[in-house]
């Protein structure tokens, strides 16, 4: 966290802040400490499956000492719900007169108290959420009223159920940032942020029936979003805190993403296991390097004991890439993604012999086309062909003798 937040911070714990109600009492403290943004842009997810926006979640004054700040600066400040459809809610404030010797006058804490109503009052008029296209509607917006400096905060989970960033297509929750970054980049999807600050709160935190996303991917889906505003032009800043309660009440329905499950596998013999890109022992793009080693290791290690149980049991392990570069390099990368997932179970125990490997590149019957209509490599389906298949054989039950 910054210096500037830590003043605001200090400023507002000692004033007894926490709610916004309570944060009005020291805004001229919070202002005073906070960054001076030129004008603020609010794009909140007022949809289901996400808890209700605020202007200080989960307790956290940033986001309201931000806007503070703006309402005393008599700086703009607009609200963009991110629905299917993103739209633009105007705020009628009274940017009151005066010196700054005024300005502790019930005008500031008036509008800030008519921002959060305003919050807490929006609602879609479109089905689904897109936050991506939110941010483009709001750069806009902020650029058109004479603001391209402004800051832009999303107040989201940032889970798209549809547009550029779809994260209800398989594989992209898991997806590696730079390849998100890069599909849209590719498709002409990147909005244009330049100019902008973007503060991002409450990302991969979920209301019921959408499952919440584990800390490993609400990790992931913050990398993506940091890399994909970064990559927009913006300077970003995250506030990284657990954003509970229910969602508001709207009939307008979004799409549940699906949250790639974490429950360790139990090895049976005539099955096939897929460590693809929602697994535990992934693979970084064009390398044979586990994404997290250690818990690759764990994940392998069932496999191994089951192996070492039994010198009958056999793992055939085949190796896939997405469709990136010649077949030639794609069969080589996934012989050696299949050399190193036996390596592994060798160094765990298995024996070398009950390991046979090959490998084919992108071409098996599973293989997801990875390459949108331009060609450009769609980060998704691209996470799910980089694979190991392992399809055990042998005694189901280990033998005695």
């Amino acid at each position: 966290m910054s210096r500037r937040w830590l003043a605001a911070l200090a400023a507002i714990l000692t004033a007894g802040c926490s709610s916004v109600t309570g944060l009005t009492s020291a805004h001229t403290i919070a202002a005073a400490g906070c960054p001076r943004p030129d004008g603020v842009m609010l794009v909140i997810g007022a949809h289901r499956d996400v808890p209700a926006p605020s202007l200080n979640p989960s307790q956290d004054p940033r986001v309201a000492c931000l806007v503070t700040a703006a309402i005393m600066d008599k700086e703009q400040v607009w609200i963009v719900v991110a629905a299917g459809q993103p739209k633009l809610v105007p705020l009628q404030l009274m940017n009151g007169t005066g010196s700054l010797a005024e300005q502790d006058s019930p005008w500031v804490s008036q509008d800030l108290q008519r921002v959060e109503a305003a919050v807490a009052a929006a609602r879609p008029d479109s089905a689904g959420a897109d936050d991506l296209a939110a941010l483009a509607v709001a750069s806009d917006a902020a650029r058109a009223a004479g603001a391209p400096h402004a800051w832009l905060v999303l107040l989201d989970s940032g889970l798209d159920d549809r547009g550029a960033l779809d994260f209800t297509v398989p594989g992209v929750l898991a997806a590696v940032p730079s390849e998100v970054v890069g599909q849209l980049r590719g498709d002409g999807e990147l909005p244009s942020l330049r100019g902008f600050t973007v503060v991002l709160a409450g990302l991969g935190y979920t209301s019921p029936p959408q499952v919440l996303p584990s800390a490993k991917w609400r990790g992931n889906i913050t990398a993506s979003w940091v890399a994909v505003t970064t990559a927009a032009g913006a300077r970003v800043e995250v506030i990284p805190v657990p954003v509970q309660g229910p969602p508001v009440r709207t009939d307008e329905p979004v799409k549940q993403v699906p949250v790639p499950a974490e429950q360790p596998v139990t090895p049976v013999t005539g099955r096939t296991f897929v460590l693809a890109g929602e697994s535990a022992a992934r693979f970084m793009p064009d390398s044979t390097a586990f994404a997290d080693p250690a818990a690759a290791a764990r994940a392998l290690a069932r496999f191994a004991r089951w192996l070492a149980a039994d010198p009958a049991r056999h793992a055939w392990l085949v190796g896939t890439t997405a469709d990136v570069g010649p077949m030639v390099g794609q069969v080589r990368l996934s012989v050696l993604r299949a050399d190193r997932v036996r390596a592994e179970l060798v160094a765990l125990g298995a024996s070398f012999v009950q390991i046979s490997v090959k490998g084919v590149g992108s071409d098996f019957p599973q293989f997801k086309p990875d390459r949108s209509p331009s060609g450009t490599l769609l980060a998704g389906p691209a996470t799910l062909n980089r694979s190991v298949r392992i399809t055990l054989s042998g005694p189901a039950s280990a033998s005695s003798g």
